[in-house]
């Protein structure tokens, strides 16, 4: 197994959506759940891919700098306490 799994069924992810058993391995997409909080649209998960593309940058010593960028666009959403049950986010 590459992941372990919540008690609901779904992949269970650390906060930059990395598997919690494979380092290295990170899942983008409707399956990512932080919390009770549900990333099942393109426009939700999409805002998850600079999070990704970011901690895998750092990790290989890039500068991820220019990420910033897609924050200001919203599409950067590493705050995740934006999201309640409106699901602004």
């Amino acid at each position: 197994e590459l992941f372990d799994w919540r008690e609901d069924g779904v992949p269970l992810l650390n906060s930059v959506d990395e598997s919690t058993v494979a380092p290295g391995l990170f899942l983008v997409g409707s399956l990512v759940r932080h919390e009770r909080l549900v990333f099942c649209f393109i426009y939700k998960f999409r805002q998850r891919f600079g999070v990704v593309a970011n901690e895998i940058g750092r990790r290989l010593g890039y500068d991820t700098a220019a990420l910033q960028k897609y924050r200001f666009w919203g599409m950067y959403l590493d705050d995740l306490s934006c999201c309640g049950s409106e699901c602004v986010c």
